[in-house]
């Protein structure tokens, strides 16, 4: 009786083996392809630095308003060459904890329009007013420099 189970032990044996032998890691496929295992930072630095899109705006530095939730937000813009860069943004009253205010102390509301160049920004979830109040105070100071 003991030679029919070492039979079958040894078929099980050699049947698993390769599949066994499939959750080994193998060093064929790395060298067959040239860029396995090269660093990610190497392909981030190849990517071209974005650049903010020049605008039709004349140089100079604007102040627009806007009214937001809880009064008058003010936004001063400068334009260098083309490109609009936000210098202030201030709320006189808008809720802590809603969103808007923490947009602008927190630089959301600059980084949105310095990406977009535009008063075109997605503005805050939550604070409707804030981001609304914002951008009528961007499109306010952009229409100084036309």
């Amino acid at each position: 009786m003991r030679r029919p189970m070492a039979a079958a032990a040894c078929c099980i044996a050699i049947s698993v083996s390769p599949l066994l032998a499939g959750c080994a890691p193998s060093t064929s496929t790395d060298a067959q392809e040239p860029n396995a295992g090269a660093d990610t930072a190497q392909d981030a630095s190849a990517e071209p630095i974005k650049e903010a899109p020049k605008t039709n705006y004349k140089d100079g530095t604007y102040t627009g308003e806007g009214e937001g939730m809880g009064g008058p937000i003010t936004v001063t813009l400068t334009v260098t060459d083309g490109v609009i860069a936000v210098d202030e943004i201030t709320e006189a009253g808008e809720t802590p904890g809603v969103g808007g205010k923490e947009a602008v102390s927190d630089g959301t509301f600059k980084l949105q329009i310095e990406e977009a160049q535009s008063a075109e920004i997605d503005g805050v979830t939550g604070a409707t007013m804030t981001s609304g109040g914002v951008q009528e105070a961007v499109e306010a100071a952009l229409a100084q420099a036309k």
